[in-house]
């Protein structure tokens, strides 16, 4: 379904990306892990459309995406949750879900309407909450409101850009459930994660990524137990 060749992205004169490939199928959920630095963030919004690559081809089904502007990638499919969540601060709960779904005004209002209850039955602790102003929600329910309105975008491909970060293990905990629930319900969805042991967890397949090169791939089961990645990304210690 999403598909990135051979991509090389850059800050002014500082390659970030070198040469990175990668494929997403759908209904999976993928994970990029790393460390700081590493490149995750700026590898999704290459995806996204907001950093464009110096080369290489970025692929949803058989639209080739690289190309074009960010909005018409996301009516292509693709919906980015930044990291920080982003939510507008100053507007409510239910206008930051219709914000998330302005590219489809016009066209099908009825259903947007539909797919705002399905967020708030996704995400109960907005339920009955849709005319508070999105600041004053705690960071939990920030970043669920910020999830449901990437999904209000009606997304082939859900890009997740730390979705843990700053979170209590709990919610955290109840971010990646609702991940697996998206997934149960046909979404694919692509997460950049430092949490290293909670992504790969809810992932079919993760993907290490390293001063901006793709140093190892595999099942996400596989590399729970592997002992590189336990030691350099889970906080293992090893003995000889």
């Amino acid at each position: 379904m999403l598909k990135v060749v051979n991509i090389n992205t850059y800050y002014g004169r500082i390659q970030v990306l070198k040469n990175i490939s990668l494929n997403v199928e759908k209904g999976e959920i993928v994970t990029i892990i790393g460390a700081n630095g590493a490149g995750k963030s700026t590898l999704l919004s290459t995806i996204a459309g907001t950093n464009k690559p110096k080369s290489g081809q970025i692929y949803l089904s058989t639209t080739q995406t690289s190309c074009l502007s960010v909005e018409k990638i996301v009516r292509a499919g693709i919906s980015l949750v930044p990291e920080h969540r982003q939510v507008f601060d100053s507007l409510s709960v239910l206008d930051n879900l219709r914000l998330g779904a302005y590219h489809r005004y016009g066209n099908d209002k009825k259903t947007i309407e539909d797919d705002i209850e399905n967020i708030m039955s996704l995400f109960p602790s907005l339920k009955g909450r849709e005319n508070q102003i999105a600041g004053t929600l705690s960071g939990g329910e920030q970043q669920m409101l910020a999830i449901g309105r990437g999904l209000m975008a009606n997304p082939k491909v859900l890009l997740l850009d730390e979705p843990s970060v700053g979170l209590a293990p709990l919610v955290v905990k109840e971010i990646f459930d609702i991940l697996l629930t998206l997934k149960k319900r046909g979404t694919t969805i692509l997460v950049v994660e430092q949490n290293a042991k909670a992504a790969l967890q809810v992932a079919d397949r993760a993907y290490i990524l390293e001063r901006g090169v793709i140093s190892f791939s595999g099942k996400a089961k596989d590399m729970l137990k592997d002992t590189r990645v336990q030691s350099a990304y889970l906080g293992a210690k090893l003995h000889a």
